[in-house]
């Protein structure tokens, strides 16, 4: 039986996601150059936030939700685009106001999943563009032995 992961967490989280268009393909550290698929990445950063007498930790996580677009010097259509990610954050934030999380590994409880920076364009060409947001989950980590 094969361990739960943190980022197959957010994955199964993200893909019950009701702003994700659900004919778009959701990957991890994989964004296809076509227009119209979401993926997740993980940010580099040092996990432990705090560490306990006890063995445990506050711990984060950070990752990217990032989502190739159409794109193009049309207003209405790039509006379109980030009014799209402004909905996933919105979703986001109730996610986490209303304590639905994603169900970690056996060892970690979530605490929290927060928008660290808004809805932009991180790289376009004249017809698609890749616009991501940075996410942070924080979760506490059971030390000692069983």
């Amino acid at each position: 039986m094969k361990k739960e992961t943190i980022i197959k967490s957010l994955f199964n989280w993200f893909a019950d996601c009701e702003v994700l268009n659900s004919d778009n393909e959701l990957n991890v550290d994989y964004l296809d150059e076509e227009p119209e698929n979401y993926c997740l990445e993980v940010v580099p950063c040092n996990p432990i936030i705090k560490s306990y007498v006890d063995g445990s930790s506050k711990c984060q996580y950070l990752f990217i939700f990032a989502g190739r677009e159409h794109y193009s010097s049309d207003e209405v259509l790039n509006m379109a685009n980030l009014e799209f990610y402004e909905r996933l954050e919105e979703w986001i934030s109730e996610q986490n106001i209303n304590g639905r999380l994603p169900k970690l590994p056996d060892n970690c409880t979530p605490q929290s999943v927060k928008v660290l920076s808004s809805g932009y364009v991180m790289d376009n060409d004249a017809k698609t563009a890749r616009y991501q947001i940075q996410c942070q989950l924080k979760y506490m980590k059971n030390g000692g032995k069983k």
